[in-house]
């Protein structure tokens, strides 16, 4: 019984560490682009719209993320917010289990006095 437990952590261990190494990176990515989005709204409300363009390719480049580009963003005004959108998608393939497909949303508004709204 002891040696079947121990295989099964093993296995599982194993398996972790697979998932962390092919799929961590971009879901580390998904949480920094949270960031990269706020900090573009902010800078939206403060100062113009291509300030805040110019914002996105200074923050990609500052942070090492080579695959998302300006373009995969968008801004727009509603209900008196700013709004930057960044979405994209990676596909990865691990040995042994084929290839998947991820796709990433994130979404960040500012309202008219400079606050994130948080929803």
């Amino acid at each position: 019984m002891k040696d079947l437990i121990s295989l099964l952590l093993v296995v599982g261990l194993v398996a972790g560490g697979g998932w962390l190494v092919y799929f961590g990176p971009y879901y580390k990515d998904y949480y920094v682009m949270q960031e990269v989005a706020e900090s573009v709204a902010l800078t939206w409300q403060a100062y113009t719209k291509d300030r805040a363009k110019s914002e996105i390719a200074t923050q990609l480049r500052r942070r090492e993320i080579d695959y998302i580009t300006p373009a995969h963003f968008a801004l727009s005004e509603e209900a008196g917010q700013k709004v930057v959108v960044a979405e994209w998608q990676v596909d990865v393939y691990p040995p042994l289990v084929g290839g998947r497909r991820l796709d990433f949303y994130v979404e960040q508004r500012v309202d008219q006095s400079g606050d994130i709204v948080r929803e």
